[in-house]
Formats: structure tokens, sequence, C-alpha cells
């Protein structure tokens, strides 16, 4: 794959100015017919592509129109930590600080007894995407202590799994794994079914890879690697499938940190699943999704950060 290099590079790159082409003369990135909330990922994918004017518009449009609450949240996020962790990364990135400081103190608010986040306010149960993420936030913001919190919630949920062929990614708040013993809708990532969110995993092998880095803590790199050898036990599309982007990233990491070329040939695989299936607008949707809009930006701004950060580590290796 390394020799296709630029050709992954051009295509994240064109995912950007795909984006990019929708913002409003304001800055927004609302218009009729698309989401309202569907801004999160901008600010970061931008400034990662090197657009950092226009990621800046975007910000200046949130403030300006007054979508940040006092309290730190989105008024159109409804509470979706999520996308709050998302819109953290970018503002503070880019050190609008007026805007990262009042949204981290909203998601450090909603971290639980066990350490983790729901993914909607307000919801039973915690979640492995919207506690992983989060948490690779609070890295970014200097808060290791609770950074520290979520990993743990994150190595326990590892932990407790019952079965080999099963990633269950929701817990009680409390800290108790939620399995159908008890939630008969249990959620679960199934390595013998193609297609699934291996996104809950891939974001907790990318915090355990930053966890290391902050700490030194060799736990943290076990951690990740037995995140790393669930991913790899799951279906052939682990890492050429819509869903595979986080743990894409995570497994670039992880090869930074280890020199498993398991985890280089796994970033690898999706650099090539971007670049082979983007269309010739920038954008990305496939056969088991809705012909929307939303699909087409939403994706592209995920693959530029997965792939195009990804592509980085792997030229900051080069000798």
């Amino acid at each position: 794959m390394v020799e296709r290099n630029e050709e992954f590079k051009k295509a994240c790159a064109k995912a950007v100015e795909y984006q990019i082409g929708f913002q409003r003369p304001d800055g927004g990135y609302i218009w009729d017919g698309y989401p309202v909330d569907a801004f999160h990922k901008q600010a970061l994918s931008w400034q990662l592509g090197g657009h950092h004017e226009e990621a800046l518009k975007l910000l200046n449009w949130v403030v300006d129109s007054k979508k940040l609450r006092a309290d730190g949240q989105l008024v159109e996020y409804k509470g979706d930590n999520y996308k709050h962790a998302w819109f953290f990364q970018g503002a503070h990135l880019l050190g609008r600080f007026d805007i990262s400081y009042p949204v981290m103190s909203y998601l450090l608010s909603q971290i639980t007894p066990c350490g983790g986040l729901p993914h909607f306010d307000g919801d039973e149960l915690v979640r492995a995407l919207s506690t992983a993420w989060t948490g690779v936030g609070a890295l970014y913001f200097g808060d290791i202590e609770s950074a520290t919190k979520i990993s743990n919630c994150c190595i326990s949920m590892l932990q407790q799994q019952p079965r080999q062929d099963r990633f269950y990614f929701q817990m009680t708040r409390d800290g108790k794994l939620a399995t159908e013993s008890e939630y008969p809708n249990a959620e679960f990532i199934d390595t013998t079914t193609p297609r699934q969110c291996y996104w809950e995993v891939g974001f907790s092998m990318l915090l355990m890879c930053k966890m290391y880095e902050a700490t030194k803590e060799p736990s943290y790199l076990d951690h990740a690697k037995s995140f790393l050898e669930f991913k790899l036990r799951c279906y052939k599309d682990n890492f050429s499938f819509w869903g595979s982007g986080k743990s894409a990233l995570a497994a670039a990491n992880y090869y930074k940190l280890t020199g498993d070329e398991r985890a280089r040939k796994a970033a690898y695989e999706f650099c090539g699943f971007v670049a082979d299936t983007q269309t010739k607008e920038g954008g990305f949707r496939y056969e088991d999704e809705p012909d929307e809009l939303i699909i087409y930006v939403d994706h592209a701004a995920c693959f530029s950060v997965w792939a195009g950060e990804s592509l980085k580590i792997f030229e900051s290796l080069e000798s």
C-alpha cells in the first residue's frame, strides 16, 4: 500500500474540499434539507486538511448565531455527547478556548460513576463510542485525571466480555456490562457478521494508545493489543467498511508504538478502501445506506481524519 500514499492523500484532500464546497457565505453549515446538527466534524476535518480559515469561520458562525449555550452544550445537539466530543476537538486544536472550555466542561459533567458517558444525556447505559472519544478529548484538554477514569471504564468493559466472538459495548452507570441476561436488546459487535459497528472498539483502542503516550504505563499498550486482537478476529471487512476508520487510526497509532506489522497493514487497508470507493465529487456512500447528502458529507469528514492522520503517522516514521 505504501506506493499508493499520494493517491490516498489526494483522496483525503478531495474529501475536505468536497465538504467545504457546502459552507455558507456566513461560515455556516446548515441549509434547507440538511440536518441542523451535522456540523460537529467539520472543524477538525478541515483544519487537519490544512483549511484553518474555513474552520475558524465555521466556529465564528457557531458563536455569532448563538448555538453555544452557557452550559457548554450546542443547541442542536440535544445532549449528544459523541457530537460534542467531536466538536470539542475541532475547537480546541484551533485554539478557540472560548468554545472548547465550556464544551469540555459539559462533557466532564456527563461522566458517570463508572467513568463512562452515555451517548445521549439521560440514557440509561453508557457506551464505548461516547466514552472513549471523550477520553481522547480529555487528554487534549490536559485533564489526565478524567482521562484515566474514562480509560478505566473502557478497560473494565474489555475485561467483562463473556465471549471471544462478541464485544458488548454498553454498561450500566455503575459499571456492569450490559448483556442479554439483563438487557434483551443488548448491543454488540459480532465477529462472524459483516458491517458491524467497529468504531466501538476502535475508539477504545485509540484511547489506550494515547494514554500510553501520556503516561508510559505499559498496561495501556497491553489493552490496546487486546482491542486489536479482537478487531483482527472480526469479519473480513474489519478494516474495509465505512465503520472501520476509527480502528484504522488506532491501528496506525499502535504500529507507531509497537512496530506491529499487522496494525500497519490494517490501517493501510482502510486507506485503500477510502481511495477506491470515493465518488468523483469527493464524498462517499455505500449500498447499505440511504442516498442522502448527509451520508456523503459525513463520510467525507470522517474518512479525511482517519485516513489522513494514519498517513501522517506512517510518513513520519519513514527514514
